[in-house]
């Protein structure tokens, strides 16, 4: 490992341990809250997912850390670790996905047409999503350096990051649409009568929006400031 290597691989240690400092102490001041929900609330296929989008976080977390904090274990298992890592960020970004498009399917007002597009959306983007994840994985020479930087990887292996987060860009982008799209057609804007119809309009446009500019963020970020 070359000195800049070393540096690289310091700055991310820092980085990880300051965002799971955060995680945790975000976890804590919302413990309360999320016991009370949890308390009143009937239990159903929505609460699983609130509380796999809750708590496999850690866990992608605690593989990325293991894999960064432990650069010199065998190539074996930091494959499992990256491996595994991929499917918990998968089934959670899945969850959360799910989660909502039941959402907007609220704010289409049940529409079927609009619940047949998201299923057909979720597979349609997992699947691929998963398929070049995986692929990348199978071809990182150094599974347990730093995670995702294109500057060690030759353009094919890159290319499969980039496919996979490029999709999820366009799966984000699809639904911030199709949401952007209601409330202009909805009483000419932000003029909805219904208060919860109109903030889930804006919690599900601010969610698609973060998402898409994470997903962008990230393929930019790989191609024009690789670690060398």
């Amino acid at each position: 490992m070359t000195s800049s290597q070393a540096d690289a691989l310091s700055a991310l240690n820092y980085i990880y341990v300051s965002l799971a400092t955060l995680w945790v102490y975000d976890y804590i001041l919302c413990l309360p809250d999320a016991v009370t929900l949890l308390a009143d609330t009937r239990w159903g296929l929505s609460t699983f997912l609130y509380l796999a989008c809750s708590h496999l976080p850690f866990v992608f977390m605690l593989l990325n850390m293991l894999v960064v904090f432990q650069p010199d274990t065998p190539l074996h298992l930091c494959r499992s670790y990256n491996i595994a890592n991929t499917y918990v960020g998968i089934i959670t970004l899945t969850c959360a996905e799910c989660i909502f498009m039941v959402r907007a399917y609220a704010v289409w007002e049940q529409g079927r047409w609009f619940a047949g597009l998201e299923i057909f959306t979720i597979f349609a983007y997992v699947m691929p999503i998963t398929v070049s994840l995986q692929q990348f994985n199978s071809r990182v020479s150094e599974p347990c350096w730093v995670p995702g930087i294109s500057g060690f990887l030759d353009t094919e292996t890159s290319t499969r990051i980039y496919v996979a987060f490029g999709l999820l860009a366009l799966a984000q982008l699809q639904t911030f649409l199709l949401l952007l799209y209601r409330a202009v057609k909805t009483h000419g804007g932000w003029g909805i009568n219904n208060r919860l119809i109109r903030g889930l309009m804006k919690d599900n446009l601010l969610y698609c929006s973060s998402g898409f500019a994470f997903a962008v963020g990230i393929i930019l970020t790989t191609i024009f400031f690789p670690v060398s």
